[in-house]
């Protein structure tokens, strides 16, 4: 029997480690490549089913030095250009792509468009590599007119990959959200929202460009959806908002001054646990409007909560069965429960890693 072949591109790094571990540990049979930029470099952890192997997201083929029977491809770094997507797709691999913000993420629907199709492609670059929709879509189930409303706690203590902060360079850019299947043009870090959160810190929460906001309205039942952040410090908080406001971040959005943006908000520590408050509106089947909350916190931060998402979504594709395939196509993270991906089981999936969810 041929063993599965999982390729995890940016394999060495915060999130792609992570995500191998978990995979390892729950599937014994699983054989992982780990892609990195660095020839020769040590797999995060030691096992004779994990290998290493150069995936350069820069390169006119990143698959190039990816070998053979690749089963499903993971990525977890930047691919700006669409390079590793099309290398993925011409080679009929299906891939889960977790990194993208909202201008990049449309652009790989764009490319993938172009190309001739032939496996599933999952793009889940909403917030958690699409934990916070997953969840979403959970809550939501029974409902119609539903308007959803996903709030994260950043902290500033937590661990993170450069990657992860690349939002903050679109602070400036405004975006479009969906309100009652209308789109209307909105501006980061405005119309704040006050929030608790499940470690009981109170504070207004600021709009956010994320997919979150995209994919959610494109399911029948929802018709809003709208994402929104806040800082575990209250001075940053301000601070960001402020400097976004009076237009002093759009003034210094170019390279130039790109470490003065890290320094602000980029300064990864040991870790800190990651929160999401996601509150909806909708109407059951009498006509009865019905509000619901989730909270969901991870301990271990937003990279294990990233990595637990990304793996939920691995496993679903890996366990489908081959009589039933994923037919070809683009997906997001909550189309998975179109694929008997049952809710009691993502939640135990997570909740099995430390992960606190509580419904309301």
């Amino acid at each position: 029997m041929i063993r599965k072949r999982v390729l995890i591109a940016g394999g060495y790094g915060a999130v792609g480690a992570q995500i191998a571990r978990i995979l390892h540990d729950r599937h014994p049979d699983l054989e992982l490549v780990l892609g990195g930029r660095s020839a020769g470099k040590a797999a995060p952890f030691p096992s004779n089913r994990v290998h290493t192997v150069v995936v350069d997201t820069h390169a006119d083929d990143p698959l190039i030095h990816a070998g053979e029977n690749i089963t499903l491809i993971i990525n977890a770094v930047n691919d700006l250009d669409d390079r590793l997507l099309v290398s993925a797709v011409r080679r009929k691999i299906p891939l889960i792509d977790i990194t993208r913000w909202t201008e990049v993420f449309q652009q790989a629907i764009r490319t993938v468009d172009s190309e001739e199709l032939n496996a599933p492609i999952v793009l889940s670059s909403g917030w958690m590599a699409g934990t916070a929709s997953l969840f979403a879509m959970m809550l939501s189930k029974s409902l119609q007119h539903v308007e959803v409303n996903i709030h994260a706690l950043w902290s500033l203590q937590d661990k993170a990959g450069p990657d992860s902060a690349a939002f903050m360079d679109r602070m400036s850019v405004p975006f479009h959200v969906t309100e009652s299947n209308t789109s209307r043009l909105v501006y980061p870090m405005t119309d704040p929202v006050k929030v608790q959160f499940p470690n009981g810190y109170t504070t207004p929460c600021y709009r956010l460009d994320t997919p979150d906001h995209v994919t959610l309205p494109q399911t029948s039942h929802i018709d809003s959806a709208s994402f929104r952040i806040s800082f575990d410090s209250k001075v940053s908080t301000y601070a960001l908002t402020g400097l976004v406001k009076i237009g002093i971040w759009k003034m210094i959005s170019g390279e130039r001054f790109k470490p003065f943006r890290r320094k602000l908000l980029y300064n990864p520590g040991t870790g800190s646990a990651h929160h999401l408050v996601i509150q909806l509106k909708g109407m059951d089947t009498n006509g009865n409007v019905v509000e619901r909350k989730m909270t969901v916190s991870d301990p271990l931060g937003q990279t294990h909560m990233t990595a637990l998402g990304a793996a939920v979504q691995a496993e679903n594709l890996l366990l489908m069965s081959t009589d039933e395939p994923m037919a070809p196509g683009i997906y997001y993270p909550e189309h998975l429960f179109d694929h008997r991906m049952d809710m009691d089981a993502v939640t135990q999936f997570f909740t099995q890693y430390g992960v606190q969810v509580s419904y309301s």
